[in-house]
């Protein structure tokens, strides 16, 4: 079955990814020729494209469980490998629509070095090279915790609400854009 869909997959231009469950996506065809294949079509240019957990899976940590719409509980967040198409990113979905900022602080708290990227419904993101440029009727949110001054991560209990100081937060809207590597955002007139 995996050889026959890698089969197919092998002259694909692009690859689409639907919502669900994005822990099911990356355990099923995680180190199997289909997951070859798509870093084959993504390193030759392809697309390779996602939504709502489709999306999530494109990074090397993605986000699999944790409490929408109230305070971060340091216990509450569980993350897993992704495909590790983006690195040094989680991305969360649904992001305002399901109130998703505390979870992706307690991401972003558990490793700094990542930015976390939350993006709404009906909004999407467009990668090239170290830049993305923002597309839709929502907004992305990218929460840098590179200048975390205290956080709470490490050493309180699990039902302790998370603590976490001098995280810098951008709201980016369509057009706009954000340089992963310089960690900037771009307006609209100059993302690419």
């Amino acid at each position: 079955m995996e050889a026959k869909a890698a089969d197919i997959l092998d002259d694909a231009a692009g690859i689409f990814f639907t919502g669900g469950d994005q822990l099911r996506i990356s355990s099923q065809i995680g180190d199997t020729p289909i997951e070859k294949m798509v870093r084959r079509i993504h390193l030759r240019g392809g697309v390779v494209a996602g939504t709502s957990a489709g999306a999530s899976v494109m990074s090397e940590t993605m986000l699999v469980r944790g409490a929408s719409q109230e305070s971060h509980r340091i216990g509450d967040l569980h993350m897993a490998p992704g495909l590790g198409l983006i690195r040094d990113v989680i991305i969360d979905q649904h992001f305002a629509e399901r109130g998703r900022i505390g979870r992706l602080l307690g991401a972003v708290a558990q490793n700094p070095r990542v930015l976390g990227i939350g993006i709404d419904e009906d909004t999407a993101i467009i990668l090239e090279g170290e830049s993305f440029r923002v597309h839709g009727s929502g907004a992305v949110y990218i929460v840098d915790g590179a200048g975390i001054t205290h956080s709470n991560i490490a050493e309180a209990s699990p039902e302790r609400t998370l603590s976490i100081h001098d995280v810098r937060l951008h709201g980016l809207s369509a057009g706009d854009g954000y340089d992963l590597k310089q960690r900037t955002p771009l307006v609209a007139e100059e993302t690419f």
